[in-house]
């Protein structure tokens, strides 16, 4: 149960605190948990920052939720590159009509 996802996702280190109880750590640091959720063949996951992460079929998924939630930001969207800022006046080459 609760395997590595795949090699874009961060190193997550799992352990089992109790028999239906997973804590997950990244670099040392909390990054959150999954449990047995109140339905049954149900799993709960919750961020490293108490968000509630839902409720999933499998341990696999509720895990992959965590793992998602334990990414930088800038890991999780195709942020665009940063703009170049120019100084003094614009050329003519720079101005947009």
């Amino acid at each position: 149960m609760l395997s590595t996802l795949s090699s874009s996702a961060p190193a997550l280190v799992w352990r089992q605190a109790d028999a239906d109880f997973f804590v997950a750590t990244l670099d040392g640091q909390y990054a959150g948990f999954v449990t047995t959720g109140s339905a049954p063949a149900t799993f709960d996951a919750e961020s490293g920052h108490g968000a509630d992460l839902g409720t999933h079929a499998s341990p696999d998924a509720a895990a992959a939720a965590v793992a998602e939630a334990a990414r930088p930001a800038s890991a999780r969207r195709n942020a665009r590159p940063p703009r170049r800022r120019t100084r003094g006046p614009a050329s003519p080459q720079r101005v947009r009509a």
